[in-house]
């Protein structure tokens, strides 16, 4: 019998973003990396991307990310860009109670809102996307040999 993979759910703004072939790029880049270490990865834009995928109705897109938010055991999330996307599937994360990991770039002003999310076991702030999969690749080694807890409160920065 097969082993069931671990499925992680890759997050990351698709409208209203600065580059976003160089950003989608990233977010299949983070899938890429999951896949490598095991993991059966879910990279929405590949399946419902607003451009590339005008015929999937808002409801279809709705129902799916929903779905599969809600059935991952893992929401990696890039918040660099606000997203109301990104802010529904990390409240249906962590409603589920499942762990996410947060990117962003380093300087960068990202509400509080998603970093105090209780579920969230890792925050990770990058100085370029190759720094960021460096950084992911580590707490993902982490997390599947030990299944980090959730932070304690008291250490995020109000």
């Amino acid at each position: 019998m097969k082993p069931i993979k671990t499925r992680a759910y890759i997050s990351g703004a698709l409208t209203g973003i600065e580059k976003p072939a160089e950003l989608k790029a990233f977010y299949e880049s983070i899938g890429s990396l999951c896949e490598n270490m095991g993991f059966q990865a879910y990279v929405p834009h590949l399946n419902t991307d607003p451009i590339n995928n005008p015929d999937v109705t808002p409801h279809q897109v709705f129902e799916t990310d929903k779905h599969l938010v809600s059935t991952s055991d893992l929401v990696i999330a890039y918040v660099g860009f606000p997203s109301f996307g990104v802010g529904m599937e990390l409240a249906y994360a962590e409603t589920n109670g499942i762990p996410i990991i947060l990117f962003y770039e380093k300087g960068k002003s990202v509400s509080r809102f998603p970093r105090g999310i209780p579920t969230v076991i890792s925050e990770i702030q990058f100085s370029s996307y190759e720094d960021a999969l460096t950084q992911l690749k580590s707490v993902l080694d982490c997390w599947k040999l030990q299944q980090i807890q959730p932070l304690p409160p008291s250490i995020y920065s109000p």
